[in-house]
């Protein structure tokens, strides 16, 4: 019962519901590329599907992101302007996203050229995203290694862990997305379809890693 009471928990928040709804994705993707079904490979589609038409209402979570940051000044002009610019990535890629949706669903119609350019800008901003979130990862990952070093708090360790599994989720975002890119755009369309099922499932799964070691952060702070 413990194990029910613990994963509708997990389900009562948007952000935990869309990790496991992304794995289960993955994991269809992987299981029917490996396997060659293709009602496997059509039942994650449909799982990404829900994931796209979910993230339609994700603008205002990602305002009060870029509100509560504001100009990022207690970072430095770089890591803030950093920071600031990842937000506008964001909420470009929402943007493009309710675009694709349109385009998808028939209610907005355009000529082939133009329906390529917004479903590219909405990989791009996607990746370019990820790309940011991974440097700023990157200077987690310095910072609490300092702390760990200097055993300035007893949670050092744990902080350590979690900037590390964050900055590898990240890692493995930027592969599995600049891989949506069209041909020609670095690796773009260039890995195969179970590698990249195998890197989002991975990603997928660290996703879920960081929300139980997180939760167990967070007890050790208090």
């Amino acid at each position: 019962m413990e194990i029910v009471d613990e994963f509708c928990d997990l389900l009562q928040s948007h952000a935990n519901r869309d990790k496991v709804v992304a794995l289960t994705s993955y994991i269809l993707k992987l299981w029917g590329s490996t396997s060659n079904r293709q009602e496997l490979l059509t039942a994650s589609t449909r799982l990404a599907a829900t994931r796209a038409t979910l993230r339609l209402f994700d603008d205002a979570a990602a305002l009060k992101v870029l509100y509560t940051y504001g100009l990022g000044k207690h970072e430095g002009p770089w890591w803030g302007a950093l920071g600031v610019t990842n937000s506008v990535f964001t909420l470009t890629f929402l943007q493009a996203e309710k675009l694709q949706w349109l385009l998808d669903t028939g209610v907005l119609k355009v000529n082939d050229e133009i329906a390529y350019k917004i479903r590219t800008a909405h990989k791009l901003f996607w990746s370019l995203s990820a790309f940011l979130g991974f440097i700023r990862s990157i200077r987690t990952v310095h910072l609490s290694a300092q702390q760990l070093k200097e055993k300035t708090t007893k949670c050092a360790p744990a902080r350590f862990t979690q900037a590390t599994l964050t900055s590898t989720k990240y890692f493995l975002d930027i592969i599995h997305l600049v891989n949506w890119l069209p041909k020609g755009w670095l690796w773009g369309s260039s890995i195969k379809t179970t590698h990249a099922a195998a890197i989002a499932t991975t990603s997928g799964i660290l996703g879920l890693v960081m929300h139980y070691h997180g939760k167990r952060l967070l007890s050790q702070k208090s």
